[in-house]
């Protein structure tokens, strides 16, 4: 049976940086025909750009999920540089195979010391000791390599990888296969003995808590039914809020959900943003309620605020968004009659619309909504101005103090 890993060879040359292929990627704002990208950039580097990263169809560069992420991050970031160099590596079976034969070969860890050496004889028939020195000076332009210590800093895949195996997934051909990846990318990688793209074991990978997976589930939104005599939800059914972290991943087993709301929460980041609302509402003197439906809702004698959590991976952040205004504006009219005169919308999502989704900000402004996002560098979250003034009543030192 032939292999369905991708077969795109890309040549490497020391004298275009990667940040000019992230610059390509970001040119493009439509489907664009080659001609006009090789016109501005030139052949070069168009044709190995398209080999490591483009999707072309009889001549049109397709903006696809790796453009819309370039333009979602709006810089070159860690993120962006991650993806970048899975999709090279994962396309380009010269380096795909030297990384995880040579490079990972004790059982998928790197060994530092296998770039102090030329390996010419490994590519011995692809360009020698120059292509060696071009992929080590690819890792270290991504931040993967230290260009004096020869040492590794292989980001926590948790944080990149769901994106790159997402992306990734369009450049295997064979249908079954690509299934197969997008359903269990640890368990293809392992597999196909490519664990040593991440730095990691297979019993490593298999543990990898990706988190995430839900925003992929077609029918996202709860089915919320009620008689068609009824247009309110019984609000016997909120209690505190006390959910348990949930568990991690283990040998590859993934839990069959057919709850959305539960398959949500099962998500490590939608926990994280719960935890950390219901902390803040704790430090107040507030006790933060929870229903079947509500992730987090806390009141005073006048005002309720509700609180949707989105996990929001590069890619979803749109659709998370706007998930959360609808389930937000449904749970204000099914719970009206719980609620206090004066109710607060809040969304609180894992990362803030940058870049050509930076409108949604003063979107969500006015319609009324709250936004709340964790911060890229620390554990903390930040909001809007228009956040901190209308949540201020319950949380007066939201006003004053970084929260």
């Amino acid at each position: 049976m032939s292999s369905p890993l991708p077969e795109h060879i890309a040549s490497l040359s020391k004298y275009i940086r990667t940040e000019k292929y992230y610059e390509l990627l970001s040119s493009i704002t439509h489907d664009t025909p080659e001609s006009t990208l090789r016109a501005k950039f030139g052949q070069n580097l168009c044709v190995t750009a398209k080999a490591r990263y483009l999707t072309v169809n009889n001549g049109i560069v397709a903006r696809d999920k790796l453009v819309d992420l370039v333009h979602e991050e709006g810089s070159f970031t860690e993120l962006v540089r991650m993806v970048m160099y899975f999709l090279f590596m994962f396309r380009d079976s010269r380096y795909r195979e030297f990384i995880c034969r040579v490079v990972g070969h004790q059982n998928g860890k790197w060994n530092s010391s296998v770039f102090s050496n030329a390996h010419a004889e490994f590519f011995q028939h692809a360009g020698g000791q120059k292509a060696f020195t071009n992929l080590r000076q690819f890792l270290c332009q991504t931040g993967i390599l230290d260009e004096r210590s020869w040492s590794i800093h292989m980001p926590d895949p948790a944080g990149w990888f769901p994106v790159a195996a997402e992306i990734a997934a369009y450049s295997i051909d064979n249908s079954s296969a690509r299934k197969n990846f997008i359903e269990s990318p640890h368990g293809f990688l392992i597999r196909h003995r490519l664990n040593a793209l991440l730095n990691m074991t297979p019993e490593e990978l298999s543990d990898l808590n990706f988190g995430g997976i839900y925003e992929q589930n077609e029918n996202l939104l709860p089915e919320i039914e009620l008689p068609s005599s009824t247009s309110t939800i019984d609000a016997t059914d909120f209690k505190r809020w006390d959910r348990k972290p949930p568990s991690r991943r283990r040998k590859m087993l993934v839990p069959i959900q057919t709850d959305a709301v539960a398959l949500e929460r099962a998500d490590a980041q939608h926990f994280w943003l719960e935890e950390r609302i219901f902390k803040l509402c704790k430090e107040n003197g507030l006790i933060a309620m929870t229903s079947k439906y509500v992730d987090l809702t806390v009141e005073d004698e006048k005002t309720s605020i509700l609180f949707e959590m989105k996990s929001c991976r590069p890619g979803a952040i749109r659709a998370q968004i706007r998930r959360a205004v609808s389930q937000l504006l449904e749970y204000q009219y099914l719970y009206r009659k719980k609620l206090k005169p004066k109710v607060v919308l809040c969304a609180v999502v894992e990362r803030k619309p940058r870049g050509n989704l930076s409108w949604m900000v003063s979107y969500l402004e006015n319609l009324g909504i709250g936004l709340i996002w964790r911060n890229d560098n620390n554990d903390k979250l930040s909001c809007t101005e228009k956040t901190k003034s209308w949540l201020g009543d319950i949380f007066p030192q939201l006003k004053t103090v970084e929260f």
